[in-house]
């Protein structure tokens, strides 16, 4: 039996990739995002995760250096914030649960 890393292990035993060979090798296809030195990039989510663009940010973030958006899971609002600068890595995910007065405060 040939020992594959925990991540191809967990795509092929989670169902996250859609091939897998007999060995349970997850394939990888041509088009797949890597993410240099583990940074989430705007580009990558942008394409990757659903959510909702907003107009300005929780007010502790610099509007003049991060720009947000949200999305739902968990019983909570995520705001993700991310760096106007260069490509745009994400710097902070803030949770909001959804039973406060105005969801979205800012």
């Amino acid at each position: 039996m040939k020992m594959f890393g925990i991540a191809a292990v967990l795509f092929c035993v989670g169902g996250v990739a859609t091939a897998c060979d007999a060995d349970g090798a997850t394939a990888v296809a041509q088009d797949v995002a890597y993410l240099p030195g583990g940074v989430l990039t705007y580009e990558v989510f942008e394409a990757a995760v659903t959510h909702e663009d907003v107009d300005t940010c929780p007010a502790e973030f610099d509007p003049e250096r991060v720009f947000c958006r949200v999305t739902l899971a968990g019983g909570a609002v995520h705001v993700f914030v991310f760096d106007l600068n260069d490509d745009q890595p994400l710097l902070a995910v803030k949770p909001l649960a959804l039973d406060q007065d105005g969801v979205l405060p800012f």
